[in-house]
């Protein structure tokens, strides 16, 4: 066996189909043996490029912040989110929810990461609404965030999951809208590695493609509960009913890749939400930060559809 140490940017079921390969035992029919990593927000990036990491399981964005600054080249070799896993929750019910009502309202942002606020004021502008007018509680961990809603000092919270579901359990909250169908297919999450593990460990990324690839042929047969039994001993915190609604939602709204190819059109959407947001000057092209041969490979060995299919 081959070792093979995985980051994920985040420990969340947003993630899921890594998981699976590993619960199914997919790494370990390529030969891999996997380690899988949570470090602190934004550190995956820097363990694939200081080598204490062979693979990341992290946002397209990241490398286009690097190619905007003149940093180190990333590269994407296989698409694992295919939506936005964010959702805007309020204190009441909010059955008539349109985008623009965020216009005037104190939004609590999700402070870990830049690209859901990114997309959401792309799905803003889209709606005929200005990002500029909402007023946005920016900087806030999730915990920070939800003793803003409950306190009423925000009026809506933008949260993953599973603190979501958390909250809609608990009646603190309620699911205004999903931030995946405005924002609509965009490479979220991809398998990242640096050119030189791309060059000097070629099957390594390809084994690690295949059993994504699988992974996701399995993930479209299944349901929330069926999911949640798989992946459950990797999110022990998380019961095991509450974790079948997380999934069942994510599958519901088209959060995973069907296949683990790379679509240029939806690149380009997430690259000019970048831009329109101002998080950066200029978008790196499409064959700059994404090489899709082991994903091809990968689709024909799987069964996997096309990008866009």
């Amino acid at each position: 066996m081959d070792q093979m140490r995985a980051v994920v940017a985040f420990h969340s079921p947003f993630y899921t189909p890594l998981h699976v390969a590993h619960r199914l035992g997919a790494f370990r029919q390529e030969g891999l043996d996997v380690s899988i990593t949570t470090p602190p927000p934004g550190g995956s990036v820097d363990m694939i490029l200081d080598g204490r990491a062979d693979i990341a399981l992290s946002g397209v964005m990241r490398g286009l912040v690097l190619a905007d600054c003149g940093g180190p080249r990333l590269v994407a070799i296989a698409e694992v989110n295919s939506r936005d896993g964010f959702f805007l929750l309020s204190r009441r019910p909010l059955p008539g929810f349109r985008w623009r009502d965020l216009e005037g309202a104190r939004l609590a942002l999700f402070g870990l990461a830049p690209t859901p606020w990114m997309c959401l004021q792309d799905v803003l502008r889209r709606h005929g609404g200005d990002p500029a007018k909402v007023i946005t509680l920016p900087g806030l961990d999730p915990a920070a965030g939800v003793a803003a809603l409950s306190r009423g000092e925000a009026d809506f919270l933008q949260a993953g999951q599973p603190t979501a579901e958390e909250l809609v359990d608990a009646g603190a909250a309620h699911i205004a809208a999903a931030q995946a169908p405005g924002v609509g297919h965009v490479p979220y999450s991809s398998l990242i590695v640096t050119p030189e593990v791309m060059r000097s460990r070629p099957e390594l990324c390809e084994r690690a493609v295949r059993a994504l690839a699988r992974a996701l042929v399995w993930l479209r047969a299944q349901d929330g509960p069926a999911v949640a039994d798989l992946i459950a001993p990797d999110f022990p915190e998380i019961p095991r009913a509450r974790l079948g609604r997380v999934v069942a939602r994510y599958l519901s709204a088209g959060t995973w890749a069907e296949g683990p190819r790379q679509d240029r059109d939806a690149f380009d959407r997430l690259a000019g939400a970048l831009v329109s947001g101002g998080l950066i000057g200029r978008a790196a092209p499409y064959t700059a930060l994404v090489d899709d041969r082991f994903a091809v490979a990968a689709t024909l060995s799987a069964g996997a559809p096309p990008p866009g299919a």
